[in-house]
């Protein structure tokens, strides 16, 4: 018997336009930490998962990219994060993807029910030492699996 998969409620929120909101933290951590209560060195907003543009330092910082996911039609689908260090990815409140911790690239994907509309989604990401990387993938109904476009991301205003 195949497992039932709970289809998520999309968020569509109202007054969004493309891109992702950004706050950028420097520090040094062995895993992402909770960046709840901590105070970002800078925020703003880029079209995409971009670690590159926005950063000061090339070891010892961090970023959390929120924003809005638009999937075209209701299913499962699939997210990957590729990453050097650590990153995860969540939708909602809902941990899809743990790729945390010290490492070189590595994969990791999850998989979660979507139904049509625009999805919240957060994706943290740190920098200890060495290479700096960070890509986000998906797959779902009529979609093979590629980067996440920019034009699939919101924010809000």
């Amino acid at each position: 018997s195949e497992a039932v998969i709970t289809m998520r409620d999309p968020d569509n929120p109202a007054n969004t336009v493309n891109g992702l909101a950004y706050a950028y933290y420097l520090g040094s951590w062995g895993k992402l930490p909770d960046f709840s209560g901590m105070t970002p060195t800078k925020t703003g907003t880029e079209d995409t998962f971009d670690i590159l543009t926005e950063r000061t330092v090339a070891d010892g910082y961090a970023f959390v990219f929120t924003g809005y996911i638009d999937v075209p039609s209701d299913g499962v689908y699939t997210f990957y994060t590729t990453s050097d260090d650590g990153s995860m990815l969540y939708i909602g409140t809902q941990l899809v993807v743990n790729n945390d911790g010290q490492h070189g690239p590595a994969e990791a994907s999850g998989v979660i029910g979507l139904k049509t509309g625009k999805h919240a989604i957060r994706v943290p990401f740190m920098e200890s030492g060495g290479g700096e990387f960070l890509e986000v993938h998906y797959d779902g109904p009529g979609i093979w699996r590629q980067l996440i476009p920019s034009s699939s991301l919101f924010r809000a205003q």
